[in-house]
């Protein structure tokens, strides 16, 4: 007998290789939930449910979970001036449509600035709350090509917060290839952005932070089983390895090395990642074994050449 699963946002950047991993391995059957699920594609075992998640009742989400036995929930709104109240209200009326399905397992993809920069028994901190953290991460963002193309891709290649994201990819190209030839042009799209990052008022967007505020739905939280995924810093397209380790709480970081050591910023060269599709496998085995009910977790593996592009979709045949 198939499990049946509920992906919430199968058509998007981690649901839908959510969604392919499930299908792969022939022994679940699935929901997606989504304003247009069917832009997936077509499959035996897969079945669309249209719904407008963000603007759904509570009774509509419970009604959509209630023939299901596992939830995934990859949902992501689009960006715009309201987006942190989008996303913390969605998942809020999520959670409590779980909370009242007999559902076996919740699952829910958060985001990075969830994780703590230390041990969260002693320390508060979280990425979220770090701008050298979040400075490593718009370099290590704009060092990758894959990276770069897939949120230029999530926002919208005509928007001005992509045009600044491959203009600031290029200055930094620029800088690692020959920085003494680099152009005062150059230089200044690196400062200015960094300098958003290190002294500006806001230098996280609503996104991660929003993200990290749904973490409290959760934390502590007996009344159902949930689980916690945040991806790490590198969260890219890439191929399907199948492997990849596991961190509990904390932020995947490589250890301190003689390239790293003398940097002034103590993230800077150490930020771990994984591919979509390797996540997807992390969260599928999750599903079949179920060793991190009520946990707040990652899991990072080997990314591919960070120079390239990959589809940053999956899509069924």
């Amino acid at each position: 007998m198939h499990t049946k699963v509920a992906v919430l946002g199968p058509a998007g950047f981690g649901g839908s290789y959510v969604v392919s991993e499930l299908l792969n391995r022939g022994s679940y059957d699935v929901v997606g939930i989504s304003r247009n699920p069917e832009k997936l594609g077509q499959h035996d075992r897969y079945t669309p449910h249209p719904l407008d998640i963000i603007n759904a009742t509570i009774a509509e989400l419970v009604e959509a979970f209630k023939s299901v036995d596992v939830v995934i929930n990859a949902f992501n709104p689009p960006y715009g001036p309201s987006v942190y109240k989008t996303f913390v209200e969605t998942v809020r009326r999520i959670v409590i449509a779980a909370k009242h399905s007999n559902l076996q397992y919740f699952l829910t993809i958060g985001g990075t600035g969830s994780l703590y920069l230390g041990d969260p028994a002693t320390t508060h901190e979280t990425a979220a709350d770090s701008r050298p953290f979040w400075l490593a991460y718009r370099r290590a963002t704009a060092d990758s090509e894959a990276a770069t193309y897939h949120m230029e891709e999530r926002i919208g290649f005509d928007s001005p917060m992509s045009q600044g994201m491959r203009d600031y990819r290029s200055a930094r190209q620029a800088l690692l290839t020959d920085a003494g030839s680099l152009s005062p042009g150059r230089r200044k799209v690196i400062d200015d952005t960094e300098k958003m990052v290190t002294e500006g008022l806001d230098p996280i967007p609503d996104i991660p932070i929003a993200a990290r505020a749904t973490f409290m739905f959760f934390d502590g939280n007996t009344t159902f089983p949930w689980s916690f995924v945040s991806p790490p810093a590198k969260y890219i397209p890439g191929p399907r390895t199948g492997k990849y380790e596991v961190h509990i709480d904390r932020v995947p970081l490589a250890p301190v090395s003689e390239r790293t050591k003398g940097s002034e910023n103590e993230f800077e060269g150490r930020l771990l990642g994984i591919s979509v599709a390797d996540l997807a496998v992390a969260i599928v085995d999750e599903v079949e074994k179920r060793e991190k009910v009520g946990k707040h977790w990652s899991a990072v593996a080997e990314l591919p050449g960070e120079g390239e592009r990959h589809a940053s979709y999956a899509r069924l045949s």
